[in-house]
Protein backbone atom coordinates (compact mmCIF):
# COMPACT_ATOMS: atom_id res chain seq x y z
CA UNK A 1 0.00 0.00 0.00
CA UNK A 2 2.66 2.52 0.80
CA UNK A 3 3.83 2.05 -3.09
CA UNK A 4 0.69 3.30 -4.75
CA UNK A 5 0.58 5.87 -1.68
CA UNK A 6 4.34 7.28 -3.01
CA UNK A 7 2.99 7.11 -6.10
CA UNK A 8 -0.55 8.93 -5.76
CA UNK A 9 1.89 11.52 -4.38
CA UNK A 10 4.01 11.76 -7.02
CA UNK A 11 1.20 12.36 -9.70
CA UNK A 12 -0.63 14.61 -7.68
CA UNK A 13 2.61 16.55 -7.54
CA UNK A 14 3.42 16.25 -11.42
CA UNK A 15 -0.26 17.58 -11.70
CA UNK A 16 -0.24 20.63 -9.81
CA UNK A 17 3.06 21.02 -11.42
CA UNK A 18 1.60 21.32 -14.87
CA UNK A 19 -1.34 23.35 -13.60
CA UNK A 20 1.19 26.00 -12.36
CA UNK A 21 3.42 25.82 -15.10
CA UNK A 22 0.77 26.09 -17.32
CA UNK A 23 -1.22 29.20 -15.11
CA UNK A 24 2.28 31.10 -15.30
CA UNK A 25 3.01 30.46 -19.35
CA UNK A 26 -0.54 31.70 -19.55
CA UNK A 27 0.40 34.42 -16.95
CA UNK A 28 3.26 35.44 -18.68
CA UNK A 29 1.77 35.68 -22.56
CA UNK A 30 -0.51 37.53 -20.85
CA UNK A 31 1.83 40.28 -19.88
CA UNK A 32 3.78 40.29 -22.88
CA UNK A 33 0.56 40.77 -24.56
CA UNK A 34 -0.39 43.64 -21.76
CA UNK A 35 2.82 45.20 -22.55
CA UNK A 36 2.33 45.41 -25.92
CA UNK A 37 -1.15 46.87 -26.22
CA UNK A 38 0.01 49.66 -23.09
CA UNK A 39 2.94 50.71 -25.67
CA UNK A 40 0.76 51.25 -28.55
CA UNK A 41 -2.83 52.46 -27.19
CA UNK A 42 -4.01 56.03 -27.33
CA UNK A 43 -4.76 58.22 -24.00
CA UNK A 44 -7.92 57.44 -24.58
CA UNK A 45 -8.53 54.11 -24.03
CA UNK A 46 -8.51 51.95 -20.99
CA UNK A 47 -7.46 48.76 -20.90
CA UNK A 48 -8.80 46.43 -18.48
CA UNK A 49 -6.94 43.20 -17.49
CA UNK A 50 -7.27 39.87 -15.33
CA UNK A 51 -4.62 37.39 -13.74
CA UNK A 52 -1.80 39.63 -13.66
CA UNK A 53 -0.89 42.62 -11.44
CA UNK A 54 -0.54 45.55 -13.71
CA UNK A 55 -1.83 49.13 -13.84
CA UNK A 56 -4.73 48.74 -15.72
CA UNK A 57 -7.97 50.89 -15.66
CA UNK A 58 -9.70 47.46 -13.58
CA UNK A 59 -10.20 44.30 -14.09
CA UNK A 60 -11.97 42.61 -16.80
CA UNK A 61 -15.23 41.88 -14.62
CA UNK A 62 -15.64 45.71 -15.47
CA UNK A 63 -15.90 45.97 -19.00
CA UNK A 64 -18.42 44.80 -21.35
CA UNK A 65 -18.05 41.74 -23.39
CA UNK A 66 -18.54 38.03 -22.07
CA UNK A 67 -22.17 37.37 -20.60
CA UNK A 68 -20.75 33.60 -18.85
CA UNK A 69 -17.00 34.01 -19.24
CA UNK A 70 -14.10 36.90 -17.98
CA UNK A 71 -11.89 37.77 -20.83
CA UNK A 72 -8.22 38.20 -19.96
CA UNK A 73 -7.87 41.62 -21.39
CA UNK A 74 -10.56 44.22 -23.37
CA UNK A 75 -9.30 47.12 -24.86
CA UNK A 76 -11.66 49.87 -25.16
CA UNK A 77 -11.17 52.92 -27.08
CA UNK A 78 -13.09 55.90 -28.70
CA UNK A 79 -12.37 54.51 -32.28
CA UNK A 80 -14.07 51.22 -33.41
CA UNK A 81 -10.96 49.33 -32.84
CA UNK A 82 -12.13 47.58 -29.31
CA UNK A 83 -10.72 44.40 -28.85
CA UNK A 84 -11.03 41.52 -26.30
CA UNK A 85 -8.31 39.34 -26.10
CA UNK A 86 -8.30 35.60 -24.45
CA UNK A 87 -4.79 34.01 -23.94
CA UNK A 88 -4.37 30.17 -24.75
CA UNK A 89 -1.28 28.19 -24.24
CA UNK A 90 -0.71 25.39 -26.58
CA UNK A 91 -2.09 22.97 -24.40
CA UNK A 92 -4.82 24.73 -23.95
CA UNK A 93 -6.09 25.29 -27.43
CA UNK A 94 -9.46 23.50 -27.17
CA UNK A 95 -13.28 23.99 -26.73
CA UNK A 96 -13.58 26.10 -23.97
CA UNK A 97 -11.02 28.34 -25.85
CA UNK A 98 -13.90 28.49 -28.73
CA UNK A 99 -16.80 29.05 -25.99
CA UNK A 100 -15.39 32.09 -24.44
CA UNK A 101 -14.87 33.18 -27.82
CA UNK A 102 -18.49 32.81 -28.47
CA UNK A 103 -19.26 34.48 -25.45
CA UNK A 104 -17.50 37.57 -26.21
CA UNK A 105 -18.99 38.37 -29.52
CA UNK A 106 -20.15 41.76 -28.96
CA UNK A 107 -21.18 44.55 -31.66
CA UNK A 108 -17.54 46.86 -32.07
CA UNK A 109 -15.11 44.63 -30.56
CA UNK A 110 -13.23 42.03 -32.33
CA UNK A 111 -11.89 38.81 -31.05
CA UNK A 112 -8.36 37.64 -30.34
CA UNK A 113 -7.14 34.34 -29.17
CA UNK A 114 -3.41 35.33 -28.11
CA UNK A 115 -1.52 32.11 -28.22
CA UNK A 116 2.22 32.16 -27.67
CA UNK A 117 3.82 32.23 -30.79
CA UNK A 118 5.30 29.11 -31.26
CA UNK A 119 1.37 27.92 -31.22
CA UNK A 120 -0.30 30.75 -33.70
CA UNK A 121 -0.76 28.01 -36.73
CA UNK A 122 -2.74 25.83 -34.07
CA UNK A 123 -4.64 28.47 -32.85
CA UNK A 124 -5.65 29.03 -36.74
CA UNK A 125 -6.36 25.48 -37.11
CA UNK A 126 -8.31 25.79 -34.42
CA UNK A 127 -10.88 28.16 -35.26
CA UNK A 128 -11.46 27.03 -39.04
CA UNK A 129 -11.98 23.80 -38.18
CA UNK A 130 -14.29 23.94 -35.19
CA UNK A 131 -16.06 27.32 -35.52
CA UNK A 132 -18.62 28.09 -38.27
CA UNK A 133 -19.38 31.52 -39.94
CA UNK A 134 -18.85 33.37 -37.06
CA UNK A 135 -14.99 34.03 -37.06
CA UNK A 136 -15.34 37.10 -39.46
CA UNK A 137 -14.18 38.96 -36.49
CA UNK A 138 -11.53 36.21 -34.80
CA UNK A 139 -7.88 37.34 -35.24
CA UNK A 140 -5.24 34.78 -33.82
CA UNK A 141 -1.70 36.23 -33.29
CA UNK A 142 0.95 35.89 -30.76
CA UNK A 143 1.47 38.57 -27.95
CA UNK A 144 3.10 40.71 -29.89
CA UNK A 145 1.21 41.48 -32.83
CA UNK A 146 -2.51 42.60 -31.02
CA UNK A 147 -0.92 45.95 -31.05
CA UNK A 148 -1.40 45.90 -34.59
CA UNK A 149 -4.57 45.50 -34.62
CA UNK A 150 -5.30 49.15 -32.33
Amino acid sequence: MSGLAIAGTVAAAYVLNRLSKSDRDHDDVLEETYHAVEAAVSTNASIYVDHIDVDAEGNTRSATPGNDHVPDLVVKSFADNNIVVEVETGDSLDGDALDQLEDFAKPGYTRVLVVPDSAVDDGVHLIEEFTDGSTENIVVCGPSDVAKLL
